[in-house]
């Protein structure tokens, strides 16, 4: 922790309040409350035992506000109001009921590994079976962004991430089964499956490998400090005996992770700057209601986008947008079923898309958007148009579409387009059509690498 910052946190007031953590671009991502605003947000760079958070510190948390309540149960009642006004991405105490992934680590493993689980999973698994050797972590708001995490400690920690079953390693008569992959020759996993099958460095690799699961399990519960000081003992040692290409790689882990929080802002607020970015928010959705005719302030807006490369990875995506900021846990994405290889349609694949996605949410009874975007012109539109018919949505759902070319925009009130401006509104809806063609793109190369096994 630096000076600057710990200067910062001796300033926080040790009142009930909530406080708000911003990425780089300024937007809240979380928000949570304290009984003891100094103590809880001291926690974070001391201890950082809140599991819900871990995903979020290593993805540059820039700045922390705070607002200080009269009492506990007014920042609870403070809490709940931000949370359902600006939706913060890694809130998940009142958003949805997704199965979040969680880590664990199976001490009774000989050579223990990074495994994931779905939450409802682990709830089952602690209803049933209790194991005390097995730790768990999470669960964790972003999967793309944990599972980003666990690459970063697999390499750091150089622990293996194959999935033979540890007990083989010291099975003789496998001896000449296990060879050299690439994490071992990129020096990204110390390889106990070919080591182990050498009887007389089986305690030394044991104890060699149970120290590394040992730095792992500090690393995930937040206890760096302690982590930090070891790393420095080790880099001392290297750098004694003259192994100056371990101590500058331990070198380097350190640094990172003395300064995973170096830069965070730490700042009293009022709640009226809170609601204020908000109000601004909402006067733009405001103006594209007015602008487009809807029914209804487009507070959730859904965009869908086809993707295909002659046919071959044909697939749909789903972008949804709650008060004008991505909801990125409620993207989805649809691999065309109703076109054969090579058959390129694309009133089939956006009939498809469309009711794939909005007969899911019906049957699930989960919360329909105000407005749906349509990536293309009059004809894409009228089909998605006729799905929505059929399942009784005409009057729940507005609907538009936006042709790329010269950025033209099609409703069903008129055949004449609305050419998009430079306006915040209009811009906001380039930036949900290109987000949605985006992830369509992103996962139509996915399909396209799995066909050609690249």
């Amino acid at each position: 922790m630096t000076e600057e910052l710990n200067y910062q946190i001796k300033n926080i007031p040790k009142l009930p309040g909530v406080y708000l953590m911003r990425d780089a671009s300024g937007k809240i991502v979380y928000v949570g409350k304290a009984k003891n605003l100094y103590s809880r947000i001291r926690s974070y760079f001391v201890k950082n035992e809140d599991f819900r958070l871990i995903g979020v510190m290593f993805y540059s948390i820039k700045n922390i506000d705070y607002i200080v309540c009269g009492s506990e149960k007014e920042a609870l009642i403070l809490e709940q109001k931000l949370i359902k006004k600006l939706q913060p991405q890694y809130n998940i105490i009142w958003r949805d009921d997704k199965s979040y992934l969680m880590i664990y680590i199976d001490k009774s493993d000989i050579f223990p590994k990074l495994n994931f689980i779905r939450y409802k999973e682990y709830l089952n698994k602690q209803k049933t079976q209790k194991s005390k050797s097995i730790i768990y972590f999470g669960p964790y708001p972003s999967a793309k962004q944990i599972k980003s995490v666990v690459r970063f400690i697999t390499k750091l920690f150089k622990i293996r991430r194959c999935k033979y079953d540890s007990k083989l390693f010291f099975n003789p008569q496998l001896k000449n089964k296990f060879t050299s992959c690439i994490y071992y020759q990129t020096k990204q996993c110390v390889a106990p499956c070919i080591l182990a099958t050498y009887p007389e460095k089986k305690k030394e690799i044991e104890a060699t490998y149970k120290n590394l699961i040992k730095n792992v399990i500090l690393f995930l519960k937040g206890r760096n400090k302690k982590l930090i000081d070891e790393l420095k003992s080790k880099m001392k040692y290297y750098s004694d005996n003259l192994n100056f290409e371990q101590a500058i790689i331990l070198r380097d882990t350190i640094n990172y992770l003395s300064n995973i929080f170096s830069k965070c802002i730490i700042k009293q607020i009022e709640e009226k700057d809170i609601l204020d970015i908000t109000i601004q928010k909402i006067e733009v959705l405001k103006k594209l209601k007015e602008k487009l005719n809807l029914k209804s302030i487009p507070v959730i807006i859904e965009a869908i986008d086809i993707s295909t490369f002659q046919g071959v990875g044909s697939c749909g995506s789903v972008v949804r947008f709650v008060n004008g900021y991505p909801d990125k846990q409620s993207y989805r994405r649809y691999k065309i079923k109703t076109l054969n290889e090579f058959q390129v349609d694309d009133y089939t694949m956006i009939k498809e898309v469309v009711e794939r996605r909005y007969k899911r949410l019906l049957n699930e009874k989960k919360e329909l958007p105000n407005l749906l975007i349509i990536d293309g012109g009059k004809g894409q539109l009228n089909v998605a148009f006729e799905v929505l018919k059929e399942n009784n949505l005409q009057e729940k759902i507005d609907i538009i579409s936006i042709a790329k070319n010269e950025d033209r925009v099609y409703t069903l009130n008129t055949d004449l387009a609305i050419f998009l401006s430079t306006s915040e509104e209009d811009n906001l809806l380039r930036y949900i059509r290109d987000e949605a063609h985006r992830f369509a793109i992103k996962y139509n190369k996915v399909l396209l690498r799995k066909k050609l096994k690249i």
